[in-house]
């Protein structure tokens, strides 16, 4: 036997799991999961709610990161989806902070089909969510007003699935009772989340 073969037969052989689906998740506080007591996010109960409705493996990637609006997705959205080449789809949901911050919605646009060009250019297929804006009481730092802005940035994210033949994930009726503070989400409140885009994935296929 050859050094090579002998090599060849003692490596030890890497098998993927019997995973079905492998979805990366996008966005900022609330893909994130901030303010949650336990560090739990829509996307874990998504790839959990999946995994035990279907008696399949799916597994989730958070890459969201608290703050970040559109552009700053945009900076190192296409290195994290190449970081997971198994990852065929994509959960994008932002637009948040861009409201909050009054940026300028031709702007926040760009920068939104900006991201999308990029998971084109990855060969992966989107989930693209709208938002719920401020609800209630609890979040004195973000401005009422925002939600006039979070209103355009929905109506433009409908335009821009349907052009795009997206999937679109309607999450502007979040319940009331599903917020902690104004904008972050309860555990009740991801879970709501993560099942209407368990929905929009199921409905594909």
């Amino acid at each position: 036997m050859t050094e090579q073969a002998s090599l060849t037969e003692t490596r030890p052989t890497t098998r993927r799991g019997l995973v079905y689906g492998l979805i990366a998740c996008q966005g900022d506080s609330l893909t994130y999961g901030s303010r949650d007591p336990d560090g739990m996010s829509y996307p874990m109960y998504l790839g959990r709610m999946l995994s035990q409705k279907h008696d399949q493996i799916w597994a989730t990637v958070n890459f969201a990161v608290p703050g970040d609006g559109w552009s700053e997705i945009w900076r190192r959205n296409y290195h994290e989806l190449l970081s997971v080449p198994e990852a065929g789809e994509v959960c994008l949901w932002g637009g948040t902070n861009d409201a909050k911050q009054n940026r300028s919605l031709e702007q926040t646009l760009i920068a939104c089909e900006a991201v999308l060009d990029q998971c084109r250019a990855a060969g992966r297929f989107v989930y693209l969510a709208t938002l719920p804006g401020k609800r209630g009481f609890g979040a004195p730092r973000e401005p009422w007003s925002m939600n006039g802005h979070v209103l355009e940035l929905n109506e433009a994210y409908r335009s821009i699935a349907a052009r795009r033949r997206l999937a679109l994930v309607e999450l502007s009726d979040i319940p009331l009772d599903c917020f902690v503070d104004g904008i972050h989400l309860t555990q009740e409140g991801n879970r709501w989340v993560a099942a209407r885009f368990a929905e929009a994935i199921e409905a594909r296929r």
